[in-house]
């Protein structure tokens, strides 16, 4: 393992070195090949009557311009910055109120939406449930009131004459009350359900 470490480790210098070199090789071309290049357009420029100082005067001007142009449009930046820094700060208070007022709105929608939502609730609750019929129930009372009628009539004790009785009125010229004799007693008591002792 420790001679595999040691090969990698030769294997990656080697590589970074060859690439210092490739690299130090690549800026000295390309140093060559841009005052090759220097040299040719100073040669065509001079064919054509234009030289060296006429060119960096050029580029002078040029340059000079272009600061300029800069200058003016960091000023027109820095006033535009400015109208929209306060652009902004005006949009973002009127954005707050409206938020506010937005927010104010939406409590309220909220509760009419709840009571809303609580009325049909209840609606439907409402037309879901059967609609209640009375009549058995009274039906139910009349038959119960009925049959407890004809109870309390069945249950009551009822008289039961086995022999009806001859009644004889007394005259007025008949003061004296009328005689009964034992047997009349024991037939009266035979029908209350009395057991006469005589006999």
């Amino acid at each position: 393992m420790t001679r595999a470490g040691e090969s990698v480790g030769k294997a990656v210098g080697t590589g970074i070195r060859a690439v210092r070199r490739g690299a130090v090789r690549a800026g000295h071309v390309g140093a060559d090949a841009a005052a090759t290049w220097a040299e040719r357009a100073e040669e065509r420029l001079a064919e054509r009557g234009v030289t060296a100082d006429h060119i960096r005067g050029i580029v002078a001007d040029r340059a000079g311009l272009l600061v300029e142009k800069a200058e003016e449009v960091e000023k027109s930046t820095r006033k535009t910055r400015k109208q929209l820094a306060k652009k902004a700060k005006g949009v973002r208070k009127d954005l707050a109120k409206a938020a506010d007022r937005a927010r104010k709105e939406a409590k309220v929608r909220a509760k009419d939406v709840r009571k809303a939502a609580k009325q049909a609730r209840k609606e439907m609750a409402a037309a879901k449930r059967p609609s209640h019929r009375r009549w058995p129930w009274v039906l139910g009372i009349l038959v119960a009131g009925a049959i407890a009628g004809y109870v309390a009539l069945t249950r009551r004790p009822q008289e039961v004459h086995l022999e009806e009785e001859e009644t004889v009125e007394p005259t007025p010229q008949d003061t004296t009350p009328p005689t009964t004799t034992p047997s009349d007693s024991e037939a009266h008591a035979t029908r209350n359900g009395r057991v006469s002792d005589r006999g």
